[in-house]
């Protein structure tokens, strides 16, 4: 049985969708946006998303044939994984899980998220588990994107959408800036803004959307 919306949270997406006005998005980047705003309570967003064309459509499609969603941190899994099991039943991965205990090297470039990204890519390309490739959720680590848009330019298999919400400083804007030049599917928030939060508040929109659509 499926769990209705509160009606708060009705009231503050009709609320939400008042102060938006016409966005010429479909009824799905519509709906992520405005649980992005609904997350973050900041209605400037609205500026700051791009969706790529088709980039909700493919998020769904993967999400309905059982594509995995593989997180930069495990609190962006956190975020995910009750809206997965109980909409999709989806499994949400931590790239964290591939990632070494600790770092010897003084590199800015080398990060644990970089390292454990390099190796679920690999780890998933060696047990032949991209046939329904994974959605990949970025929303603290830009070395974690940016080693997966490395490897994808390297010959490596691309994910069906990548979520590139990183937030902060270092490493942020042109980690964003590569993936929109991309011919990734991609959910990008432009800017220094990002974070766990607002991008499994993405996810958690096509997970919702893809549960009705199979219904």
């Amino acid at each position: 049985m499926k769990k209705k919306e509160h009606p708060i949270f009705l009231e503050s997406i009709e609320y939400i969708k008042s102060h938006l006005g016409f966005t010429g998005l479909d009824s799905t980047c519509q709906s992520v946006l405005e649980r992005m705003i609904h997350a973050s309570g900041d209605l400037s967003l609205q500026s700051q998303v791009h969706f790529s064309s088709g980039a909700c459509e493919k998020g769904i499609s993967a999400l309905k044939t059982g594509s995995k969603i593989l997180t930069d941190t495990l609190m962006a899994k956190a975020a995910i994984s009750s809206m997965a099991k109980r909409t999709m039943n989806s499994e949400v991965r931590c790239i964290l899980e591939w990632a070494p205990e600790s770092l010897n090297v003084d590199v800015t470039s080398v990060t644990r998220s970089s390292i454990g990204m390099r190796n679920a890519w690999g780890e998933l390309l060696e047990k032949d588990e991209l046939w329904d490739r994974p959605i990949v959720v970025i929303g603290s680590a830009p070395t974690a994107l940016m080693a997966l848009l490395d490897l994808i330019k390297e010959g490596s298999e691309m994910p069906s959408l990548i979520i590139g919400m990183p937030v902060g400083f270092i490493g942020v804007s042109e980690s964003k800036k590569r993936l929109l030049q991309s011919a990734i599917p991609h959910i990008v928030l432009q800017g220094s803004k990002g974070g766990a939060s607002l991008a499994a508040a993405a996810i958690n929109a096509l997970l919702r959307v893809a549960e009705r659509e199979v219904d």
